[in-house]
């Protein structure tokens, strides 16, 4: 199908046994006319000739509840999201969910093209879309996080349209800790924070400060100069922000050194890595690839990425003999309940101690 202006008006232009069509939409206005259009391209993709006549009656001004085109799914979300106040989590995760939205209607067209409606996504079909995930070797965590995603958005599209139901439900595969990431070994360690000092981009203190207080790189990318005070850092880690509650981590003498080392260039302690952290364009991931550092330090295979620190850190600890309470505080390692009744903060001393234990 094709739009074509004529006259004032838009026509579709489509083709079918070999003879050539042409429908006025009845408007000029080309937004108008290709809402027009891909409304009977649903139609006619509809999985039965009932459902398509709905789809139609909507077209034709006779509105029904319960039919919810593709095209309509990611808007329908999105304003959805923002009229029930969903729609303020970080620019990295909101870009990353519409991505696997659109990935995953991408597979419908090509695996399953009779599918018109988001009603029609049912739960053998999730569970297609699961396997066919599996098939292309994503690692569990990735697999999980996808379908996480595509069960975030279908519940609250279920508020959308009362034929829509969540189809995403206990497809998400167990994932455990060994396929999550591994932990550098002492020389590892030594290699990657040489290479790190030679490729610069502040990659070096950022992997001093992720190695000697287990904080994810999403954190420490982030952190401000107002949250290192009297040689503590003092934040809001982005896994429990819901929670509102601080956690407070001393410097090491080798991470204190690295922040020293820095020059104050704005709010942020690492400027480049605040500016880029949620940029998700080919530019920004070729100037911070931490893939970069491990190829320089020759560490090589599977399960070694930027979030290797935070096991390492948690390796160490566990290494210096520190008790697991200890470890779940400095990690955030805990429950929900747990976090919320954490007084990070009246433990300094204990946290101090364990860390520099692990320092060694």
């Amino acid at each position: 199908m094709k739009l074509r202006k004529l006259t004032k008006n838009w026509w579709i232009d489509f083709h079918k046994d070999g003879k050539r069509y042409r429908q006025n939409t009845h408007t000029s206005d080309r937004k108008e006319a290709l809402a027009f259009m891909r409304s009977i391209d649903t139609a006619r993709r509809a999985p039965t000739f009932e459902q398509a006549v709905e789809i139609l009656k909507m077209l034709y001004g006779k509105p029904i509840e319960g039919l919810t085109s593709l095209d309509s799914l990611w808007p329908t979300y999105e304003r959805l999201a923002r009229s029930v106040g969903k729609a303020s989590i970080a620019r990295r995760s909101w870009e990353r969910r519409r991505q696997v939205v659109e990935k995953f209607l991408k597979w419908l067209a090509t695996d399953r093209p009779t599918i018109a409606t988001v009603e029609h996504v049912t739960g053998p079909i999730a569970a297609g879309y699961a396997a066919h995930l599996a098939d292309t070797g994503l690692k569990t965590k990735t697999r999980k996080n996808i379908l996480g995603d595509l069960g975030t958005v279908w519940k609250l599209m279920e508020k959308a349209s009362p034929g829509i139901r969540n189809p995403w439900a206990n497809l998400a595969p167990k994932v455990t800790d060994s396929e999550r990431g591994k932990a550098f070994t002492p020389d590892q360690e030594r290699a990657v924070l040489e290479a790190a000092k030679r490729i610069g981009k502040d990659w070096h203190p950022v992997c001093v400060v992720m190695r000697h207080t287990g904080l994810r790189y999403s954190d420490v990318s982030r952190l401000k100069w107002a949250n290192v005070r009297d040689g503590v850092i003092y934040t809001v880690p982005h896994k429990t922000a819901r929670h509102g509650i601080e956690v407070a981590i001393p410097l090491t003498a080798a991470a204190r050194a690295a922040v020293d080392g820095l020059a104050h260039l704005g709010d942020y302690l690492f400027p480049l890595h605040a500016e880029l952290y949620d940029d998700h364009s080919k530019k920004a991931q070729a100037v911070l690839n931490f893939r970069e550092v491990l190829d320089a330090a020759g560490v090589k295979g599977s399960g070694y990425t930027i979030h290797s620190w935070r096991h390492t850190a948690a390796t160490r600890l566990a290494e210096a003999g520190v008790g697991a309470e200890t470890r779940k505080r400095i990690l955030g390692h805990t429950t929900d309940a747990m976090a919320e009744h954490y007084d990070h903060a009246a433990h300094l001393a204990e946290t101090r101690a364990a860390l520099d234990a692990a320092a060694q």
